[in-house]
């Protein structure tokens, strides 16, 4: 009996031995092939982008770039382009009936079209009548002589002038507005002259309508108390 016992406990652990022995193999046989999988999945993924199509996108920079130089193209001037030619000399004019200057010149309720044709022979004619005819005022004509005065141009201009509307002092200041606007289309550097003594400036004053209750435009009927 004492020996069958033994020879049955030696052969339990012999037993035993293998089974685990096949269960750490079966745990490393599967941590072996966990880790290989992967990285067999991430080369798949990296094998669906290819890297030709990566480097054929432009980044978004390249592109507003790109989409902003014919925009700036466009609005340069261009090379081409000739300057303006400035005005002739007032000497090489005289003599030339078909050169003028013109300007529209306006004071109150009067309107003045003035042109100034160069010439060696200087005259002014209003309405087709001669400037002292015309204003019988020596304060009217030396108002509108006032730009070619200042300018020291009374000698080199023919100007004729039609003008309608208003009264005496309104035509006249009318012609004067209108000869200071057609001296600066002569000769631009006369701007600053003219400027400074005030004939380029249009007078905004004018007569005021009557207003309903008053007598005229400002003057009220006398007030009594009782």
């Amino acid at each position: 009996m004492a020996e069958e016992k033994e020879v049955a406990e030696e052969t339990q652990p012999a037993e035993e031995e293998p089974q685990a022995a096949d269960a750490s193999t079966v745990r490393e046989i599967e941590e072996e092939k966990a880790p290989a999988r992967a990285p067999a999945a991430k080369s798949v993924e990296a094998a669906d982008i290819p890297p030709a199509e990566k480097a054929e996108t432009p980044p978004a920079r390249e592109v507003r770039t790109a989409t902003a130089t014919p925009v700036a193209d466009e609005l340069a001037p261009p090379l081409d382009a000739e300057p303006e030619e400035p005005f002739p000399p007032l000497a090489e004019l005289r003599g030339q009936t078909d050169i003028y200057y013109y300007g529209t010149g306006r004071r109150k309720t009067a309107s003045a079209q003035v042109r100034l044709y160069p010439s060696k022979e200087p005259a002014i004619v209003v309405n087709d009548l001669r400037v002292d005819e015309y204003f019988p005022r020596p304060a009217d004509i030396r108002l509108l002589k006032t730009p070619l005065q200042v300018t020291a141009t009374e000698d080199m201009f023919r100007i004729t002038v039609k003008v309608r509307g208003g009264g005496i002092s309104g035509q006249a200041g009318a012609i004067r507005h209108g000869i200071a606007r057609a001296l600066t289309k002569a000769n631009p550097e006369l701007r600053r002259t003219l400027r400074r003594e005030g004939s380029l400036t249009r007078d905004p004053r004018m007569k005021e309508r009557k207003k309903p209750g008053l007598k005229r435009a400002r003057k009220a009927p006398q007030y009594t108390k009782r």
